[in-house]
């Protein structure tokens, strides 16, 4: 796992989501100097979120990719985005799920909780399914402790029957499309002539 953390980025692509790190690294000690410590919180968690993907390998456009959507929605969260613009809950729940619910799957399969797609019949096809599978599980977790958080914590946070369904279906759609993404990173299995 240290090898994995430490070493040296090669490509140009490395090197941009070493850059996106780097910035979450600022924007903590930012929260830090001149914000609260629940927007601490919030980048200590993306931090956490940005040192899993450079342990589970994920390819370096995705991991740049995953890294900008934590930083998006982590820095929506500081400036209030969610009460300023009505529909910006949508957008971060689409950008935001499939990233994590792709780099979820990476991770899973880096340390044997998921196959390698090349051992699966039809890779791609398998990376997509199991990406929008992560993302609805994700999802429905999420929308519990919206819930949760609404009943037992702050009734200001918002739950509505609508809000929840359609932060379900956007987050359905922004899987599919980490999940393409992903897939199209994904190498098609070799057949084996006998």
């Amino acid at each position: 796992m240290i090898a994995d953390l430490i070493r040296r980025p090669v490509t140009p692509a490395e090197y941009a989501a070493d850059t996106v790190r780097a910035v979450a690294v600022l924007s903590t000690l930012a929260m830090t100097l001149w914000w609260g410590p629940v927007d601490v919180a919030v980048f200590f968690l993306a931090l956490g979120g940005l040192t899993l993907s450079r342990y589970a390998r994920a390819h370096p456009i995705f991991d740049a990719a995953y890294g900008l959507a934590l930083l998006f929605a982590c820095w929506s969260s500081v400036l209030n985005l969610y009460d300023v613009i009505s529909w910006w809950d949508l957008l971060v729940h689409c950008v935001c799920t499939g990233p994590i619910a792709g780099m979820a799957y990476v991770l899973a399969a880096h340390i044997g909780l998921l196959p390698e797609p090349q051992l699966t019949r039809h890779p791609r096809v398998s990376v997509v399914l199991q990406v929008v599978l992560l993302g609805v599980a994700l999802s429905v977790l999420w929308e519990f402790g919206e819930f949760a958080g609404n009943a037992w914590v702050d009734s200001d946070i918002y739950v509505t029957y609508p809000d929840t369904m359609g932060d379900l279906a956007v987050a359905t759609l922004g899987s599919a499309a980490a999940g393409l993404l992903l897939a199209s990173f994904t190498r098609q299995r070799v057949p084996v002539l006998s």
